[in-house]
């Protein structure tokens, strides 16, 4: 299990290190590849659901709805589509809620460390202190220039992908005392 585990913490480090190198180098392209998928996905959603409204026999209150929600889905799918810099602001917030979640994991892997009287279980703690403070700082003001918190979010990913493999190879060295 614990090979497994650190299999797939390996892989996801690997994943937001080379996200974070992506960030950094198109931050633009980026922040608009990420607007037009969330975009044609609620074009997709509207689209499903209006075809699923023509096709059901029994007209309900309850199709109706889906009628509804179909049309506004898809509409909001095409302002998404056409102005993606709306939301390409609330990247910054939900990246910033992310990284004070992994944050909150890596402390408790610092306290683990610690129990286990592992001596370098500290800097798992200032890596956790630093993930916070970015996530703060993407939490406080997300909506300043996208393209900028774009490549510091590929940064921050850089950073978790080191942590992620630091905190694999020390529960590792726990484990094999």
């Amino acid at each position: 299990m614990l090979k497994k585990m650190r299999n797939t913490l390996t892989a996801m480090s690997v994943l937001y290190l080379l996200l974070g190198i992506i960030m950094l180098i198109f931050p633009a392209q980026v922040s608009d590849f990420i607007c037009y998928l969330v975009g044609l996905m609620f074009i997709f959603l509207g689209v499903s659901a209006v075809v699923m409204y023509v096709k059901e026999d029994m007209k309900t209150a309850f199709t109706g709805f889906t009628l509804v929600f179909g049309i506004l889905f898809g509409a909001f799918g095409v302002y998404i589509v056409l102005n993606p810099k709306l939301l390409a602001s609330f990247i910054p917030l939900v990246v910033g809620i992310f990284l004070l979640v992994d944050s909150v994991s890596k402390l408790s892997v610092a306290f683990d460390l610690r129990k286990s009287e592992y001596k370098d279980w500290w800097q798992m703690m200032i890596v956790a202190f630093i993930i916070l403070a970015c996530g703060l700082v993407l939490i406080m003001n997300p909506f300043g220039v996208v393209k900028v918190s774009i490549m510091v979010i590929g940064g921050i990913l850089i950073a978790l992908s080191i942590s992620n493999i630091f905190a694999v190879y020390s529960y590792s060295k726990v484990i094999e005392k």
